[in-house]
């Protein structure tokens, strides 16, 4: 087999064009009178490479080429300048004439450029526009490397070129934007992309975006309010960790008609018990009504010389029902029994209660620097007898903290509880429940205007000396209605209140007989109003 046999093959487009090109470079540099030496060398790799790559006519989806067009074509290949390669078109028309004079038909099937292909029909207008963006063109602005050992390309290595170009060619046609503009506009990051290690961008420095400073002032706001929120709950629970906690004990009667959700009450036991393990009678009684509708907070004092039916089980489990004073109820049986005694008697639900003995009390009104209250003379010489008792038990001398002078004056702990405590001394018990309401309203107002040292240091003091029924949880819910509260209405109110009561006697003691009925309606029309 001779080398024309062997290399037998159709004409390809690109080899018409490279022909056409060697033609015209040396028609310009006047070598016309010789004879060209048009030998393939390393581009018959090339074709060949090609003609794999596209497969043959029948794998496109045409008409097998003829043994003689192919000859012809490699042939005229293979010649100089005396056979110049026909034209596109003139292949084209030639092809259509192989194939039976017919209209030259697509490559179907496996073409890679499918029904649009850019090998096939070109206009011949547009001609000098693609030889001039392939790289040929009559300007010589780019020229087919010579061959040689380092300038040489190998067929491979152009195909492999033109793969990776064609895509992004079809790409800017459809676009209708220059390949370069598109490339930079990929290469070019938006101002608010972040670049991050380990990620597809190869851990370059983050482009970031500048911040709006009234955004990045709420974001701080934000965070700062949300560290003092928990900082504050933590110190809450700090607090409530430090209270005595006892436990509810059975009730009795838990049935009390006047009770509301927007109503929250917490009976407020003050006693004289120098001991936690004795229940003493209870020197003070005030029921504390938190009413977040009518945003009040109503102190009612219990008077303790009230004669009613004390009904429901003593400290051993034993029932009883007797009628004796309302202080004698926690005598009986603790602080159940006497919330018991309370809601079976006036009708209202008390289900929490919060217990401080009077010593306690002392260091609660030291911690914050003592109260100042306007006494007369009359119950600056009264306080001698409560004061010697306290200093007997405190062990500290008798006349310790005594006035001899009434007025305006900063009194501490010691002389506080005295002042609560002094019943001989105008209107008896009626007026001793008075002042225990005014010292508990200015323990009130003062915290509210501390600093927030004097105010770490009265919840410490109060927290360690309370003792309660509540558990953490509800103590933390009640902790953040008294935050809520702060603001409410103060008022005060006393059982009896005048009208509703007459002096009695009962056995060997002085009682208060009660109009049971009207102390009902009072407490409904103030705490729950209706």
């Amino acid at each position: 087999m001779d080398r024309d046999e062997k290399f037998r093959r159709p004409a390809d487009p690109y080899e018409e064009e490279y022909q056409r090109q060697l033609e015209e470079i040396s028609r310009i540099a006047g070598d016309t009178g010789g004879e060209v030496d048009l030998s393939m060398g390393s581009a018959d790799d090339v074709f060949a490479s090609e003609y794999q790559r596209y497969g043959t006519p029948t794998q496109m989806g045409g008409q097998p080429y003829g043994e003689e067009y192919m000859n012809r074509q490699y042939a005229q290949a293979r010649t100089g300048g005396g056979n110049r390669q026909p034209s596109r078109s003139s292949a084209s028309r030639q092809r259509r004439e192989d194939n039976g004079g017919g209209q030259y038909s697509r490559p179907q099937g496996n073409s890679q450029y499918g029904a649009e292909s850019p090998r096939q029909n070109y206009p011949e207008d547009d001609m000098r526009e693609r030889r001039t963006s392939r790289g040929g063109s009559n300007d010589g602005q780019r020229k087919r490397p010579a061959r040689g050992a380092e300038g040489e390309r190998t067929g491979a290595n152009r195909s492999r070129e033109r793969r990776e170009e064609r895509p992004a060619q079809r790409r800017d046609r459809s676009s209708g934007q220059p390949a370069k503009k598109k490339a930079e506009r990929r290469e070019k990051p938006h101002a608010s992309e972040e670049l991050r290690f380990g990620t597809r961008n190869g851990g370059k420095v983050p482009a970031h975006e500048t911040r709006h400073p009234v955004r990045s002032f709420f974001r701080t706001l934000i965070i700062l309010l949300l560290v003092i929120f928990i900082g504050l709950n933590a110190l809450l629970y700090y607090y409530i960790t430090l209270v005595n906690r006892r436990g509810r004990g059975d009730r009795s009667f838990t049935g009390g008609s006047m009770d509301s959700k927007s109503v929250t009450n917490i009976l407020l036991i003050g006693s004289d018990t120098r001991s936690e393990k004795e229940n003493g009678r209870t020197d003070s009684m005030i029921l504390m009504s938190v009413n977040k509708d009518k945003k009040t907070i109503t102190m009612t004092s219990f008077m303790r010389d009230m004669y009613v039916e004390i009904k429901g089980r003593r400290t051993g489990d034993d029932d009883i029902d007797v009628w004796d004073k309302l202080n004698s109820a926690y005598v009986y049986g603790g602080a159940e029994l006497l919330m018991d005694t309370i809601e079976y008697n006036f009708d209202i639900s008390v289900d929490d209660y919060v217990y401080v003995d009077f010593f306690a009390f002392i260091d609660i009104v030291d911690s914050i620097g003592g109260l100042e209250i306007d006494i007369t003379d009359e119950e600056a010489a009264g306080l001698e007898d409560p004061l010697g008792e306290q200093n007997k038990y405190l062990k500290q001398p008798e006349d310790t903290d005594c006035l001899d002078h009434g007025g305006k004056l900063l009194l501490n702990g010691n002389q506080t509880l005295a002042y609560a405590r002094l019943r001989y001394v105008g209107n008896a018990d009626f007026q001793r429940t008075e002042r225990q309401r005014e010292v508990i309203s200015k323990i009130i107002a003062k915290v509210k205007s501390s600093d927030p040292l004097t105010i770490n240091r009265f919840a410490k003091s109060v927290c360690s000396n309370l003792s309660t029924n509540m558990s953490r949880a509800e103590m933390m819910l009640s902790a953040y209605k008294a935050i809520f509260s702060v603001n409410y209405q103060m008022k005060t109110l006393r059982i009896p209140a005048e009208g509703n009561y007459s002096f009695g006697m009962h056995g060997d003691q002085s009682t208060l007989d009660v109009d049971i009925e009207a102390c009902r309606e009072l407490l409904r029309s103030e705490i729950y109003g209706g």
